[in-house]
């Protein structure tokens, strides 16, 4: 079970698989480790992407299991970038519970269509912006994209010109990290000009079980395709999101994130817990009384709020940031489903388990309560210092 502090992108995570919501891997925004320093680029990328009011168009899911398709969903959206502002209805519909999901921003809806019921989950996180714009722009500039002025690169003539692998600057890399983000070639997604950009490990160590590419509209530079692909025992794991049909800055009827409710339409809250957002674990520590982790972390991450959860589970969270890279640190007073025959490694004599995929998992458990180290863009060797520098305290 995942514990309750989680990342703003996911921060309805535990609630959605409980209610049997299936939900793609959009890991972009968390990037690859990049340079420590702001790239220089302007701010072409960044106020592109921004400028976008809403998009509309078909969104195609695809996960593969050693090549071979085991899930693909069809849905008409309707989205607004760097917002949770969206309306997602899934063509085929026989295999879901929802076939329908609005939400504006604060409140998330689905609809049960044959039974004319819907589920609301309150959406809650900390008071910040996304950064998805900004972390595009490095990415792109990280890719070699732009030019001596610093701004991208324009695509040119129509049709793409072939531009053949390794035709950028090779890949750069944080020297916390040994990932690199490096420009692939020119395509077309659904008929429209992009850049395609891969995050994947600089060298071959154990982080070699991880990497994503994106398509990126040589315009707009939204993600036109996110493709993650992992290892996980041996087992070759990926996740395809598509847009195609899009049309950028479409009039959105004034209705568009409102949930579809009549006179016979059964509302049901979900049980969300109470989450409260802290910008210091100073500060948590004074309202909590979980005593707080104080775990060493790499040098470049630091403290972008701390959470205090309670509800059915009582909990508290860290969750670091650099460059794009994501470290979250959990515990709460739930004991967690460790097998001690079969698990990995130990913490202060704790057996621990690791689950890798896109998101890289420790979890072990001490004195009754539950721990997490989760990491994005972070080695699984540094994920465990990270745990270990928590360990099993007395």
């Amino acid at each position: 079970m995942a514990g309750p502090p989680l990342s703003v992108t996911r921060r309805t995570l535990v609630v959605l698989v409980l209610l049997g919501v299936a939900l793609p891997a959009i890991l972009w925004a968390a990037g690859g480790a990049i340079e420590d320093t702001n790239p220089s680029v302007d701010a072409n990328v960044t106020e592109r992407y921004r400028s976008i009011d809403a998009l509309t168009g078909t969104q195609t899911v695809t996960i593969r299991t050693n090549g071979t398709v085991t899930s693909r969903n069809v849905a008409t959206v309707t989205l607004v970038p760097g917002t949770d502002r969206k309306r997602i209805r899934f063509q085929t519909a026989l295999e879901r519970r929802y076939e329908l999901q609005v939400s504006n921003g604060s409140t998330l809806w689905l609809h049960d269509t044959d039974r004319n019921a819907v589920t609301a989950v309150e959406l809650t996180g900390p008071p910040t912006d996304s950064h998805a714009a900004a972390r595009l722009q490095r990415l792109v500039a990280a890719a070699g994209l732009t030019d001596d002025a610093g701004r991208p690169r324009s695509v040119g003539v129509s049709p793409l010109p072939a531009v053949p692998r390794h035709a950028a600057a090779a890949p750069q890399v944080d020297a916390n990290s040994s990932y690199g983000v490096e420009f692939v070639e020119t395509d077309t997604v659904g008929g429209r000009d992009a850049y395609v950009l891969e995050v994947a490990p600089a060298t071959n160590l154990s982080e070699a079980h991880y990497r994503q590419r994106l398509w990126l509209d040589a315009e707009q530079f939204y993600p036109l395709r996110k493709q993650t692909t992992w290892t996980d025992d041996d087992t070759r794991q990926s996740v395809t999101t598509t847009y195609t049909n899009v049309t950028f800055d479409a009039q959105v009827p004034a209705d568009a994130f409102r949930p579809e409710l009549d006179a016979n339409t059964t509302v049901r809250r979900a049980d969300t817990p109470n989450t409260e957002w802290y910008r210091s674990s100073a500060q948590l520590a004074a309202r909590s009384s979980i005593a707080v982790p104080d775990p060493t972390v790499p040098p470049a991450f630091e403290l972008v709020y701390a959470t205090r959860t309670t509800g059915r589970i009582d909990g508290v969270g860290l969750r670091y940031a650099a460059e794009g890279r994501e470290l979250t640190v959990a515990k709460f007073d739930y004991p967690l489903d460790v097998d001690t025959d079969e698990h990995d490694l130990t913490l202060d004599g704790q057996p621990a388990t690791l689950v890798h995929g896109s998101t890289t998992s420790l979890s072990w458990n001490c004195n009754g309560y539950g721990y997490t180290v989760r990491g994005t863009g972070v080695g699984t060797d540094r994920l465990i210092e990270v745990g270990r520098s928590v360990g099993c305290p007395a």
